[in-house]
């Protein structure tokens, strides 16, 4: 598994909601029940598609139907979000998801062993800790 990037995965997350409700009177995003959290605990910038491959047991598949789409840059430290729809059925049978950086490094982490989330649950949520908020940022 990857020891730069620490990658969280939520599925049935209580930002479908959200980006529902801040969609409603522009663009529609739709069953985006899957939120991938990633925090670059390296020293150096990376850079994330915005795809990634879903693996199961003999097989695998390319996911980019990724929101927001292309590529974002991950600085040293920094937590970014990644959503997309996710089959309930297809979720069931992965067993590791696989980020692929721009410079070709994989950084995968194994389904089972991330939390299960229930919709509603506050079970998997993010809690952020003193300092991974930047108090540059409130203007």
């Amino acid at each position: 598994m990857s020891e730069v990037l620490e990658i969280r995965l939520i599925m049935n997350s209580a930002m479908e909601e959200v980006l529902a409700f801040k969609t409603c009177c522009g663009l529609k995003m739709f069953d985006q029940n899957l939120e991938i959290l990633i925090r670059n605990r390296g020293e150096a910038s990376v850079t994330i598609p915005s795809r990634f491959l879903l693996e199961g047991e003999g097989w695998s598949k390319k996911v980019d139907t990724v929101m927001p789409p292309g590529e974002r840059c991950l600085g040293p430290g920094e937590i970014m979000a990644l959503y997309c729809e996710m089959e309930d059925t297809l979720w069931a049978r992965a067993r590791r998801l696989v980020l692929c950086d721009a410079s070709g490094a994989t950084h995968a982490v194994d389904i089972a062993d991330q939390p299960r989330q229930e919709s509603g649950s506050d079970q998997g949520r993010i809690s952020l800790l003193p300092g991974d908020i930047d108090p540059g940022m409130h203007g």
